[in-house]
């Protein structure tokens, strides 16, 4: 069963490597570094998000965290609910490097953000409902790599907004139901053989989640968690330095994820590992030339460490699947 946090302040660093692309190719004519720029922006902010809409409920928490209420203990008599809600402001630095060697589109980066939270906890009826602002700063290199052809790199850089609304309730059964919605925008600069760029982006993503815990022995237990997600990157017509117009062009991936996580709990630390089964349904429009893609199907393993005491916690884990793989980190300060 899930177990439910009061949400508290926290001190945290979090560094991940995250692969966010499994970019392929059709021909080497027009370029799509800015969609493939921008939609590795667009996966990680959505990934980054999704994680820190369910930290009231799995024992983690943001940077920096300012309790604006408190939660009344559950053994004290409470003159109404709002003894037992408290809302909370969070901001959450985090870095997500990105390093993706699948050719034709070789791609190397990062995207740093910061995640600013506004959130609404309710001890009660176990739910959590705010709004995360995010902003972030992508600074990529992108080479296409095509037999016959010399390669050619492009550096990407840019910035940009998502507004993120979100709901995570825990039923009586303990199981957790997750929704997170964004909407943004992402500036971006492009810079290759002496041409250069300003493409904008709009940005758009949806996620559905649950999950559960079994527990199997006293000090074990496995976490089943499902989830729906869709991303969209839409770069709109532009004109590059030399006077070329790059037509307006999309991406649009829908993902469903189902998999299993065994955990074995020790004094202060707790191995884990765990197994993902991952179906995608992608497609780009508008650009022409080299075109970013996903596996349709794939599989993903993890594992790791989670280590906790009284005033710190944190994890390290490493995960791979065909074409991908991650290394993840953090660590931090309760107080």
């Amino acid at each position: 069963m899930l177990a439910s946090t009061p949400k508290k302040n926290w001190m945290v660093f979090i560094a991940s490597a995250p692969l966010a692309l499994v970019p392929s190719s059709t021909s080497a004519a027009d370029d799509n570094d800015a969609v493939v720029a921008a939609k590795s922006a667009t996966v990680a902010t959505a990934q980054l998000v999704n994680n820190f809409s369910t930290a009231s409920f799995v024992g983690a928490g943001p940077l920096l965290s300012y309790r604006l209420g408190d939660i009344t203990s559950r053994g004290q008599a409470a003159g109404d609910d709002s003894d037992f809600q408290s809302t909370s402001f969070s901001a959450t630095p985090t870095i997500a490097s990105i390093n993706n060697r699948i050719e034709p589109i070789l791609l190397d980066g990062k995207v740093s953000l910061v995640i600013l939270g506004f959130e609404r906890f309710d001890e009660i009826y176990l739910t959590a409902k705010g709004i995360a602002l995010t902003l972030d700063r992508t600074s990529v290199t992108t080479t296409q790599r095509v037999t016959g052809v010399a390669d050619v790199s492009s550096a990407v850089t840019g910035s940009g907004y998502t507004i993120s609304p979100y709901y995570v309730m825990q039923l009586e059964s303990g199981r957790l139901v997750d929704f997170n919605v964004g909407l943004g925008k992402n500036n971006l600069q492009t810079a290759s053989a002496g041409v250069s760029a300003a493409p904008a982006s709009d940005r758009a993503f949806l996620s559905v989640g649950t999950s559960t815990v079994t527990p199997l022995t006293k000090n074990s237990d496995v976490q089943y968690k499902a989830a729906l997600g869709y991303t969209y990157d839409g770069v709109e017509e532009y004109t590059q330095s030399d006077g070329t117009i790059v037509n307006k062009s999309a991406t649009q991936l829908t993902q469903v994820t189902a998999g299993a996580n065994y955990t074995l709990r020790l004094d202060s630390f707790s191995p884990f590992a765990g197994l993902t089964l991952v179906r995608n349904w992608f497609s780009t429009s508008g650009n022409a030339g080299i075109q970013a893609r996903e596996y349709s199907s794939n599989v993903l393993l993890k594992m790791g460490v989670n280590f906790s005491n009284e005033s710190v916690y944190g994890s390290l884990s490493v995960q791979g699947e065909r074409g991908k793989t991650s290394v993840q980190a953090y660590a931090g300060l309760r107080y």
